[in-house]
């Protein structure tokens, strides 16, 4: 059963129409050919006008189509609310069948105010060499291509921080962007003894779907609610930015879901009504790896169980159902309070010194070898206060961690010098 849904999950994350082909496009670093283009509202678009008025501009193609283009179209619509006064966005359809009515209509629907419009004739997709959906291009003050991908974007941050490489007065000439640059924030992210994604939903029904010749059933949840309360985990080795919750619709790196107060990852996915084409969702959790996906299916109700069971069917396999029990592998009870400290590449960071203060007193810590601190001290709520970074690192000075009463494992990030995303300190 996993293989199944790790190559349906593999094909709806891929950029639609097949691999990039960015490397062979050679447009990185040369002028852009000024265009024209008119958005849904009728506004004449060039991009030598946005130019003489903007500091960069932001090139999108998608079709109304592509699911990976409508996962990322919010990301990019909050970065443009963020940057509309200093860079210019467009996205262009390249499918002939999109009309601008198709395109406003899209646009209404999912409540997006960027400028949406058609590549005519898909010319500036065919300049650029690309050979799959979403892609976007940047071009910076000089009018030059210096920033191309393709594929989703799987956080608004993702796409300022790209932003930002060519802003300010520092942008004193063409300097191309291979790839985003990562996060270099002082942030403490929850860890577990593996990943899991957990319903939380009070009544609900684990059902097991087996496929014939495969030991392992696919877990799926009867949720009686409007939505799915959902608890995601993930374990110390993984990178909150590079793991992503995805329902075939939406995607969000767990970095994003981060509820500090329960220091947990949640998210409550919306339930499909009785109307809906498909009465189930697929949730799933993947990573830079195809492998390293797991997903469950959550159904509004026991009667469409046999609807998805005959939808697994007609992919070709004999598939059965039974109630039961599905028991991801538990959270280790540590006895400890411990931090993994790693920089934004993921690298241990040893030598970080900290506090674990309480009102009456603070406990002096330094990270060992493996980037690793380990506090035993007696349960309660502490405040982690970073104290001084080795030579080479540095750390956001407003940066506040408090544990739980109860024990727990965190993965804290710190900055490595000479990354432009943050302030040092």
């Amino acid at each position: 059963m996993k293989r199944i849904l790790l190559l349906l999950l593999a094909l709806a994350l891929m950029p639609c129409f097949g691999h990039a082909a960015a490397a062979e496009a050679g447009i990185l670093g040369k002028p852009f050919p000024d265009f024209t283009a008119t958005d849904t509202e009728g506004n004449l678009f060039t991009l030598s006008g946005q130019l003489a008025d903007h500091e960069a501009v932001l090139i999108n193609f998608w079709a109304t189509w592509c699911p990976p283009c409508g996962a990322e179209m919010g990301f990019l619509n909050e970065a443009y609310e963020q940057y509309k006064d200093r860079v210019a966005f467009i996205a262009l359809s390249r499918e002939e069948e999109d009309t601008n009515e198709t395109i406003e209509a899209y646009r209404e629907a999912h409540g997006l105010s960027l400028p949406m419009g058609r590549d005519e004739g898909a010319a500036l997709y065919q300049y650029i060499g690309e050979e799959g959906i979403p892609a976007t291009v940047i071009v910076d003050r000089f009018g030059n291509a210096a920033f191309l991908k393709t594929g989703s974007f799987l956080s608004a941050e993702d796409v300022m921080r790209v932003i930002e490489a060519f802003l300010g007065d520092g942008y004193t000439g063409t300097a191309v962007l291979s790839e985003i640059p990562k996060d270099a924030s002082t942030r403490a992210f929850p860890v577990s003894s593996g990943r899991a994604i957990r319903v939380e939903n009070d009544g609900a029904k684990c059902v097991l779907f087996r496929v014939e010749d495969d030991p392992e059933p696919q877990p799926a949840y009867v949720i009686y609610d409007d939505a799915a309360h959902l608890r995601l985990e993930i374990a110390a080795s993984d990178d909150p930015a590079a793991v992503a919750y995805y329902n075939y619709r939406d995607v969000f790196t767990l970095q994003n879901l981060l509820d500090a107060e329960r220091s947990a990852y949640v998210i409550d996915q919306p339930m499909p009504d009785a109307e809906a084409e498909a009465h189930y969702v697929c949730a799933c959790l993947m990573g830079e790896e195809d492998e390293n996906a797991l997903c469950v299916y959550l159904i509004p109700g026991d009667e469409y169980i046999e609807e998805l069971a005959e939808a697994m069917r007609s992919w070709g396999y004999d598939v059965t159902w039974e109630y039961g029990d599905f028991t991801w592998p538990e959270t280790a009870l540590s006895q400890a309070y411990l931090l993994h400290i790693v920089d934004q590449d993921g690298v241990p960071v040893p030598g970080v010194m900290l506090n674990f203060c309480t009102d009456a007193a603070c406990i002096p810590r330094k990270s060992d070898a493996n980037g690793n601190v380990t506090f035993d001290g007696a349960p309660d709520v502490y405040h982690v206060q970073l104290i001084k970074a080795p030579e080479g690192y540095s750390f956001d000075p407003d940066f506040e961690l408090y544990t739980d009463r109860t024990y727990g494992e965190w993965l804290l990030r710190i900055r490595k010098n000479g990354d432009a995303s943050a302030p040092a300190r």
